[in-house]
């Protein structure tokens, strides 16, 4: 048998360990720690003049200056433009936690020639050459339809300035109880042609009135 003046040592000995082993079960595990690579950057842009617009992958960061905007590490496209400048392009290579700095110039665009390049100067004096010209008509009593060329119809006279291209055209002048009148004119390119066409019918023609008698003499 185990005497009594024992017994508490042996008990502090059994229950102790058992104290130690639920502690060390329940101790918390420490909390992961963060990926640094997986991390944000930033990136600052200064434009030289002011930008009124960064783009970076499309996406509008605002005007000029960008401090510390905060982006996805990696490389990215950045777009900077100003009305009368040429826009530019530039790639960062924004790293996690860290801050990249851009400062950029930007280019006044060209100013145009003062002359056109001979090819345009070329073209534009074709275009002259093949200028419309103009037709003016008019009616004596007024016509109800002009025609031209048997597929383009004016409707009413008078016309003033009518645009055609330039050459010979059959022009059909209508009225309803009269003779249809056709005219071929000859446009030139630049210039107006104008034409005064009579169109009565006959029962508006005016029979001359005979002249009157000379008096007799008194006898």
């Amino acid at each position: 048998m185990i005497s009594m003046k024992y017994a508490p040592a042996l008990v502090l000995a059994l229950v102790v360990p058992g104290v130690a082993l639920a502690a060390e079960a329940t101790r918390p595990e420490p909390a992961p720690k963060p990926d640094a690579s997986r991390a944000n950057g930033f990136v600052t842009v200064a434009c030289n003049p002011g930008c009124e617009g960064i783009f970076v992958n499309g996406r509008s960061l605002g005007p000029s200056p960008i401090v510390r905007a905060e982006l996805p590490p990696g490389t990215h496209k950045l777009t900077l433009r100003r009305k009368g400048y040429e826009e530019k392009k530039v790639e960062v290579v924004v790293k996690p936690g860290e801050t990249a700095l851009l400062n950029v110039k930007l280019s006044q665009q060209a100013a145009p020639p003062a002359e056109p390049p001979p090819d345009i100067a070329a073209r534009v004096a074709a275009k002259m050459i093949k200028a419309d010209g103009f037709l003016s008509l008019v009616c004596d009593p007024a016509c109800d339809q002009v025609i031209v060329d048997g597929k383009r119809k004016l409707g009413p006279a008078p016309h003033t300035n009518v645009s055609l291209p330039p050459g010979k055209h059959e022009i059909t002048i209508q009225r309803k109880g009269a003779p249809d009148k056709v005219i071929t004119v000859n446009l030139v390119p630049g210039q107006s042609t104008a034409f005064k066409v009579a169109m009565q019918i006959e029962a508006e023609r005016t029979i001359p009135a005979k002249a009157p008698a000379p008096p007799q003499p008194r006898r």
